[in-house]
């Protein structure tokens, strides 16, 4: 949740004000979670993955509100849908509010929102991501911010004050800077940070991955010290040199799966696909399979199940539930998916991005420096920080969520800093700093 921005130049709006709209015109006053879910999705599915949005800008338009500012807030985006309709915008931006799953847990229970822990995760897990066009996809429009900001560890007695600091300086260094933007004006007074500039080069390592599910970048950096005692200060700068990179990708001289000869797709989805094939009854209630799947994008149909349309080269989302007991076979019993025992990481084809610079750093002789940084778009994994442990990598700094908590293990016992990036991302990088 975003706090509110009190200045006179913004209007605020929360997108679930209209989903309750329209529940009290069913006569439903004082929805739950689950039914602002469900309605949300509802009116997804009937008007169109931007309906919300829509019907705000409707209301905007048509004088139903009467706006009290140049400059509009939105709180609440939770469908790709909407960050694609706000972005056709010229100076729209989207900003990711972060929070870590066990404090957004203390303070929904704090708030009486939830009564205990496993009514929120149920409900979080669901916000998080749901296999639909029109359903749920916070985590994909947390990939699609503009923004990162982190708003994690903040107890009630400091809320107060904490609020106006916290509003404060999202003005002052993000909000000024798009103002002077959109105005026209340069802003010398706001710099990119060291986390916003090396994270930029680490996503435009992540445009050379052939990957079709996640392309990640990462970049290695000696922090070096840099005494300025002419200044009359005692203080000491840190200056920033990228010694390596890397990008998740197949080793060199493999064909990478897209063009591969036998399966032209992602290797883990051929392998689900195979794996597949051997399911001929639902292992819930033994109903015997008559799998039908049609791709949402080209209307492709097939037989069998699929994950990746050959038609039109997209991913296949469309889930096939037992015709007897109704749970999705796939989903549910594949290994990789769900909650189905087992992994497919360990299958992947492709060097993961933090294993490439580590390898680069290595073939390049490494290096005595005690500062090392890794960057990396995505959180790794735990087959990863077991490499970063090993370089003698001290502090790692993510972007995108990926919770393994053996991962985070991992560091935490071999010493390592996980600190999730905040600032600017390089989708707004280069349009906001100039």
């Amino acid at each position: 949740m975003i706090p509110k921005i009190t200045s006179g130049n913004y209007h605020y709006f929360k997108l679930s004000d209209i989903i309750r709209r329209e529940l009290a015109a069913e006569e439903v006053d004082d929805p739950d979670i689950k039914q602002l879910q469900d309605k949300g999705n509802a009116l997804r599915g009937q008007y169109g993955p931007g309906c919300l949005i829509k019907t705000l800008f409707s209301s905007i338009t048509d004088g139903e509100i009467k706006l009290t500012a140049p400059n509009i807030v939105i709180d609440g985006i939770k469908n790709e849908g909407e960050v694609e309709l706000l972005k056709s915008f010229a100076n729209a931006y989207l900003f990711s509010i972060h929070a870590s799953r066990t404090e957004r847990c203390r303070r929904a229970i704090e708030d009486r929102r939830f009564e205990n822990e496993n009514d929120f995760n149920k409900a979080d897990k669901r916000d998080e991501f749901e296999n639909s066009k029109t359903g749920q996809q916070v985590k994909r429009c947390n990939y699609l911010a503009d923004f990162i900001i982190v708003n994690d560890g903040h107890t009630a007695p400091t809320m107060a004050t904490w609020h106006e600091d916290f509003v404060r300086d999202i003005y002052r260094h993000y909000i000024k800077l798009i103002e002077n933007n959109v105005n026209g004006e340069d802003s010398p007074e706001i710099s990119p940070s060291i986390n916003e500039m090396c994270m930029t080069s680490a996503y435009a390592q992540s445009v050379m991955s052939s990957c079709l599910k996640r392309k990640v970048g990462s970049v290695i950096i000696d922090l070096e010290d840099i005494s300025k005692p002419d200044d009359g200060h005692d203080r000491v700068i840190k200056y920033p040199c990228i010694i390596s990179s890397g990008f998740n990708e197949v080793p060199m001289g493999s064909q990478k799966c897209i063009f591969h000869d036998d399966f032209q797709k992602c290797y883990r989805d051929h392998l689900q696909e195979e794996h597949a094939e051997k399911i001929k009854f639902c292992p819930s209630c033994g109903k015997g399979l008559d799998v039908k799947i049609i791709c949402p994008t080209c209307k492709k149909e097939y037989d069998h199940y699929v994950k990746f349309c050959s038609g039109c080269q997209k991913e296949v989302k469309e889930v096939y539930r037992c015709p007897k007991c109704y749970i999705k076979v796939f989903e549910e019993h594949l290994p990789g998916d769900k909650k189905s025992p087992g992994k497919l990481l360990d299958m992947c084809r492709s060097l993961h991005a933090e294993e490439m610079a580590i390898l680069r750093l290595a073939k390049g002789g490494g290096t005595q420096n005690k500062n090392l940084v890794l960057y990396a778009t995505t959180q790794p994994c735990n087959l990863c920080a077991n490499k970063i442990v090993s370089a003698g990598i001290k502090k790692v700094v993510y972007a995108e969520p990926y919770t393994m908590k053996e991962a985070a293990e991992i560091l935490a016992n071999g010493n390592v800093e996980l600190e999730r990036f905040e600032g600017v991302k390089s989708t707004a990088f280069f349009k906001l700093y100039h």
